[in-house]
This record gives structure tokens, sequence and C-alpha cells, in this order.
């Protein structure tokens, strides 16, 4: 659908199916918005702790096990992306009011 058949589907509702097309969308828009913010949390978070993980790799003892630091980072970006995709899921599952449904006409 091209932005002109939205807009022209748009200005043919009521203002009640207007608004809440609208808070429809925003709350779509919100959603989304939280989504990504968790996946670059996730990312950065993985990239940082794998960078701290080699360090510490590097800098253990011979003979010392350190292996399990790797895990670290990929079990923190795993408990970002659950976080904030429950999060994105409570605010998408907000419902805005159904607007009333007028009889109309056929064409």
């Amino acid at each position: 659908m091209t932005e002109e058949a939205l807009a022209d589907a748009v200005a043919r509702m009521s203002n009640d199916e207007a608004a809440y097309f609208l808070a429809k969308l925003e709350t779509a828009l919100r959603r989304r918005k939280l989504q990504l913010v968790g996946q670059l949390v996730a990312c950065v978070g993985a990239v940082i702790g794998l960078v701290v993980a080699l360090a510490v790799y590097g800098g253990r003892s011979p003979g010392q096990f350190v292996g399990w630091v790797f895990l670290l980072p990929v079990g923190l970006a795993g408990l970002s992306l659950l976080v904030f995709g429950r999060w994105a899921d409570r605010v998408g599952a907000h419902e805005p009011a159904v607007p009333p449904v007028a009889p109309r006409s056929p064409p």
C-alpha cells in the first residue's frame, strides 16, 4: 500500500476510527523502538563483554581454566533480549478502546 492510498483511507475514516488507528500505530512504533533498543544493548554488551573476556583469558595464569568467561557475555546479551522483549510485549499488549462502528450504506 502506498502512502497516498494510506492517506486517502485515513481521510475517509471517522474521527473515532482515525484516533483508534493512530493509537494502534503509535503502540506498534513504541514496541518496535523498544525491541531495537534491546537489540542494540545486547549487541554492545556482547562486544564489550567479549573484549573483557579476552582480556581475562589473556591475563590468566598458565594451567588456570577460565573458559567460562566467554559464556558470560552471551548470557548477558540473551538476558537483555529477554527483558527488552518482554517489556515490548507488555507495551504492545495495551489495546486502545475500540471505536463504535457506525452502520454504513453500501456504495
